[in-house]
């Protein structure tokens, strides 16, 4: 039975989309395989010069990622609303890491089949159709596949901005819960504020009229959903009982393989990137 957050899924592609011009292993075959520029077509009207420049923001939103993740080194990874990511297909090459993909039940079982298509099946890599924001938690705490005295990293990219302050209050409520007997982290960029979601908005108008066809599609407005200012944003993850830490994806600039492949000039994405963080939280 589809729900709400399932108007949500379809984005997984438009992301998709963006990532195919990068050098991210996988993310040409992925959106091939899901035909994601049909998709598209919702949401950007000129394709790929309607994406240009979103395309490096998806890029550097990954490779942050990963980074922070690749620092704090945990042996075991979960990932909320993996969508069409490639990571867990990328990471579980390594038989040291145990990698959980989770997502809705329609979009994972989407997912699971593409992973079959591109890759053999691994012992290490599992699959959970989880609703983060459920009570109670769906989270895989007592799964037989994860090791208790381990850490875990809890990774996801593209999920908060949707959710209202309520939902977003639980899914911390199911972070927390699913960390205090593994310990570890919590990696993600999906903090925004107003203030950022209207830099977005000015940035370019391509970026505006993306983020309006995301809000028609999906009923959600990621700029309501948005905090109001920083201190608004680092209150709210105090009172659930977690440390931030921030990392500018500005770090990331010379990484960014889609900047040359798109034509673009590095200086010219770098005030896009300028304000965009990700975000590692631990429990108080």
């Amino acid at each position: 039975m589809p729900t709400s957050f399932d108007k949500i899924s379809p984005t997984a592609s438009l992301v998709t989309y963006a990532r195919q011009f990068s050098d991210i292993p996988y993310a040409m075959e992925i959106s091939e395989l899901v035909k994601a520029q049909s998709v598209v077509e919702q949401y950007a009207t000129n394709g790929v010069e309607e994406l240009k420049y979103f395309a490096p923001v998806m890029e550097a939103r990954y490779k942050a990622l990963n980074w922070i993740l690749a620092t704090f080194d945990c042996r075991q990874i979960v990932e909320l609303a993996s969508g069409l990511l490639p990571r867990g297909m990328v990471m579980s090459e390594d038989p040291a890491i145990t990698f959980v993909e989770s997502d809705l039940p329609l979009m994972i079982e989407q997912k699971r089949a593409v992973v079959d298509r591109l890759v053999e099946n691994r012992a290490n890599l599992h699959f959970a159709a989880i609703d983060v924001t459920a009570n109670p938690s769906q989270f895989p705490v007592n799964a037989d596949y994860l090791r208790r005295g381990e850490p875990i990293a809890i990774a996801c990219e593209g999920l908060l901005q949707y959710l209202t302050l309520h939902e977003k209050q639980q899914v911390f409520a199911n972070v927390r819960q699913m960390l205090q007997p593994y310990g570890g982290v919590w990696i993600t960029p999906d903090l925004t504020t107003k203030q950022r979601r209207s830099q977005l908005r000015n940035y370019h108008p391509a970026m505006e009229r993306i983020l309006q066809a995301i809000a028609q599609n999906t009923g959600r407005s990621t700029l309501d959903n948005s905090f109001e200012n920083l201190e608004h944003m680092q209150q709210f993850v105090a009172d659930q009982g977690f440390q931030l830490q921030s990392f500018a994806f500005t770090e990331l600039l010379d990484q960014l393989s889609s900047l040359k492949r798109l034509g673009i000039s590095p200086n010219s994405i770098k005030p896009l990137l300028a304000g965009t963080s990700i975000f590692a939280l631990t429990l108080s």
